[in-house]
């Protein structure tokens, strides 16, 4: 065979050179890969949509607290607007959504309506999930302050105690508790992918109460919850 013949022989192509093994391996390798890149690219997607859906969310709490009771983020939106959890140290708020559904905890924290109201008789309970708007959860200090602006204008200053780990039927919240306290929990691990049993639940109690005009208001009372219907509740995210 000439020289000239040899050097236009094709060469055998890599998957002609493997073993029937190596090539189902090199396959099963090739779609965990890809499997990978859709999960990669579908927590990169819910995370960036969590943060969007906040700005106009922002917009529609602001025309409540104007006085227009009826305007929606967006037009297909079910759920309302019903408050503003901040915390200043670090910086963080977020909408809270009424109603603790999956879509609106995919756009917002949710208070969950099975208690009361934020500043009213017993523990208000707002769930949010861990890998977006309640991320920095885990960064509250007892001590710290945490501030609630609710859609009929009231201020509610609360102040954090500490954060404890709880299976979700055996949260210990009881939102018919003397006082008026603020739960705020989430899934836990934090850096756990996925859902499980465990919820991190942070207490926090009312230290100031301002009234839209900024006199001292007399929030009105809540029938609330026995602990087992609110630990039903906090099963739901």
């Amino acid at each position: 065979m000439s020289l000239d013949n040899r050097l236009q022989e094709p060469r055998p192509g890599l998957l002609s050179r493997l073993s029937a093994g190596e090539t189902v391996l090199g396959a099963l390798l090739l779609l965990i890969i890809l499997v990978g890149l859709m999960l990669v690219g579908k927590g990169a997607y819910m995370k960036v949509k969590a943060e969007l859906s906040q700005v106009l969310l922002e917009r529609a709490f602001d025309a409540r607290l104007a006085g227009d009771g009826h305007v929606r983020p967006w037009p297909w939106a079910d759920f309302d607007t019903e408050a503003r959890i901040s915390a200043p140290r670090l910086g963080q708020s977020a909408i809270v959504l009424k109603g603790a559904s999956g879509e609106a905890l995919a756009f917002g924290p949710a208070w969950l309506v099975n208690t009361p109201q934020p500043g009213d008789p017993g523990t208000a309970v707002i769930a949010a999930h861990r890998d977006t708007h309640f991320r920095w959860l885990k960064d509250v200090r007892p001590g710290d302050l945490l501030e609630v602006t609710r859609a009929d204008g009231a201020k509610l200053t609360f102040r954090a105690g500490e954060g404890r780990v709880a299976p979700w039927d055996r949260s210990g919240i009881n939102a018919q508790a003397i006082g008026r306290h603020l739960v705020l929990a989430t899934c836990f691990p934090f850096d756990a992918t996925e859902h499980g049993p465990l919820r991190y639940i942070l207490s926090a109690e009312l230290i100031g109460d301002t009234g839209p005009d900024g006199t001292i208001a007399r929030l009105s009372g809540s029938d609330g919850l026995t602990t087992l219907a609110a630990a039903a509740a906090v099963k739901s995210f």
